[in-house]
């Protein structure tokens, strides 16, 4: 019985490691799972500015502005600049500044006060390239703006 106990325990432990291994991971080169997304403190920048996940997989993005002055958001457009650029001018002209665009948004968080922070989970898209952006008014246009990369 001891014996049975013991290998019970070490499969459990093997099994744990191996999921482990093959699950989600954060940052800027995860596949499907939880990436992590903050601003570059006082830039106009997102740090890591290129993502990767995998189509049709769960993603949830964990989004921090470490700015002590700014308001930022993390808005996933279905598509690259183009796309990214009218749900920019979508949300300065609802005069709003915490306005998230809603024409082709795959998802995205709410506008955040310095040092906040978020989460939002979204099925990821098909393989292709998206543009991800601030969308507080003068932020995409100074540069605020990532790659999410999505492998088939």
């Amino acid at each position: 019985m001891k014996m049975f106990r013991s290998m019970l325990v070490a499969f459990a432990l093997v099994s744990s490691l191996a999921l482990t291994a093959c699950g989600g991971s954060s940052g800027g080169g995860g596949a499907s799972g939880t990436l992590e997304v903050s601003t570059d403190g006082e830039g106009l920048a997102f740090k890591p500015a290129a993502l990767t996940g995998k189509a049709g997989g769960q993603v949830t993005v964990n989004f921090k502005n470490t700015s002590t002055a700014q308001q930022h958001n993390w808005v996933l457009v279905n598509g690259g600049e183009d796309v990214a650029a009218t749900a920019d001018e979508e949300a300065i002209s609802a005069g709003a500044p915490d306005y998230l665009p809603t024409t082709n948004v795959v998802g995205g968080t709410k506008m955040l006060q310095p040092g906040g922070a978020a989460s939002i989970t979204f099925t990821a898209p098909a393989a292709g390239k998206y543009m991800f952006i601030c969308t507080f008014p003068g932020h995409f246009a100074a540069g605020m703006k990532g790659e999410l990369t999505i492998a088939p």
